[in-house]
């Protein structure tokens, strides 16, 4: 795992090298998400994005050596899912942006956990499906979301299905994972919930990067990418009952899960104009180690 996830960090910053260098060193970045209006402003020669990260991605899916057809939902696992939802009573009716994500959690249960215990594919799918629906909604209602960890340490009930729902898979987790696996979960879905609430906040919206913050950018996509919880997600206590055999690797596995998405992402982002993301959050604050160099 820890070759992969340094293979990525190596391509990263290969990529900001080259699309991020300055042509003068009296460039200043406003702030963490007032990024350049365009790579094109600090590049050289025009060149095709969709060139520079293909052989990239070529080659790290070629590296992974994954050759398999991913196998499609079970009509034993629709069921089940949907039946889990209704109880959660979160709407997902076909054709809403709910049942867009809902599909995402159910396909991604069945691809990526194909051999584990059903319930367990519940579990993660349902996960995925809410986790989605919760990085949307927290800019629309975010004193909701702000008192989530709360509203769970006091016993309260959530003030959104959705929320509850969250809170739900929170207890649940305690009943597919060894206690002690159980807790990092909980702790990384708080930790989801409370990176996304900060970046409503002003005062986070206003963050001018310097060069004493070069480790914020992956302590908050640490945070708000819940990568770490879908490391543990791996190992369910039916059949690893036994920690020491997968406790070394969830570091990198967790790591290998959030730049892997980065990776993967890129380059529908950079098309929509979304900078708000690690690799930008890292490029800018490698720009301001440069001048002030």
């Amino acid at each position: 795992m820890g070759q992969h996830v340094s293979t990525l960090q190596n391509q990263l910053s290969a990529l900001q090298h080259s699309k991020w260098s300055l042509q003068s060193p009296n460039y200043r970045p406003a702030n963490l998400l007032c990024p350049p209006t365009s790579l094109k402003e600090h590049e050289g020669p025009e060149e095709d994005l969709g060139a520079v990260l293909r052989p990239m991605i070529s080659s790290f899916a070629s590296n992974i050596g994954y050759t398999s057809s991913p196998p499609e939902p079970s009509a034993e696992l629709w069921i089940a899912m949907r039946a889990f939802a209704d109880q959660l009573g979160v709407n997902y009716d076909e054709g809403t942006h709910s049942w867009k994500c809902f599909r995402v959690g159910i396909s991604y249960a069945a691809v990526c956990l194909p051999k584990h215990p059903l319930e367990v594919q519940v579990y993660v799918g349902t996960y995925s499906w809410l986790g989605l629906l919760l990085d949307d909604e927290t800019a629309k209602s975010p004193d909701d979301f702000s008192r989530f960890v709360q509203c769970f340490a006091l016993g309260e009930r959530q003030p959104t299905p959705l929320l509850e729902g969250w809170a739900e898979l929170m207890r649940l987790s305690f009943k597919y994972w060894d206690p002690v696996v159980a807790n990092f979960i909980v702790s990384s879905s708080m930790n989801f919930v409370n990176a996304n609430v900060l970046e409503t906040r002003d005062e986070f919206k206003k963050l001018e990067p310097t060069r004493g913050g070069k480790s914020w950018p992956w302590f908050l996509r640490d945070k708000d990418g819940v990568a770490e919880a879908y490391a543990w997600f791996t190992f369910p206590k039916i059949p690893y009952d036994d920690m020491s055999n997968y406790l070394e690797m969830i570091p990198d596995l967790s790591s290998y899960i959030a730049l892997t998405n980065d990776i993967l992402s890129f380059y529908k982002e950079e098309k929509n104009g979304d900078k708000d993301n690690y690799v930008h959050s890292r490029g800018w604050l490698q720009m301001i180690t440069y001048w002030v160099m």
